[in-house]
């Protein structure tokens, strides 16, 4: 299976993470262009007050981490996966659980990578 993985993120051109249970930070440019391509199903694991005051990327599915378990059924497990919270951390606990659970997560990042890299954002409800 991880010779499987290893050779899918190398079409992708994507690094494979030193553990298949652990996703690593992906670079914004990465994940910007993996998103333009339609590659990538983005689920951003932060509460939704949160998407509202400090936007979210376009396309982003939302599942609050503390609802994770109980929504699995909603992410598909035949795309390759990035996490997304504020500034990774639980982005990364998100991928973990997935990853384990045989989700397909090649990496997390937050809104503030995706700011600094000046990348655009929208803001839900607006």
């Amino acid at each position: 299976m991880l010779t499987r993985l290893r050779f899918l993120f190398s079409a992708l051109g994507l690094a494979v993470a030193a553990s298949a249970q652990e996703p690593k930070l992906i670079d914004v440019d990465e994940l910007d262009n993996l998103l333009k391509e339609g590659k990538v199903f983005l689920l951003d694991v932060r509460d939704p007050d949160e998407l509202k005051s400090a936007g979210a990327v376009k396309g982003y599915v939302n599942i609050p981490l503390s609802d994770l378990e109980k929504r699995m059924d909603e992410i598909p497990k035949d795309r390759i996966i990035v996490t997304f919270c504020a500034r990774g951390k639980r982005a990364a606990l998100a991928g973990e659980k997935l990853n384990k659970a045989g989700y397909q997560v090649i990496g997390c990042t937050g809104i503030n990578q995706w700011k600094a890299g000046k990348k655009p954002v929208v803001y839900p409800g607006q």
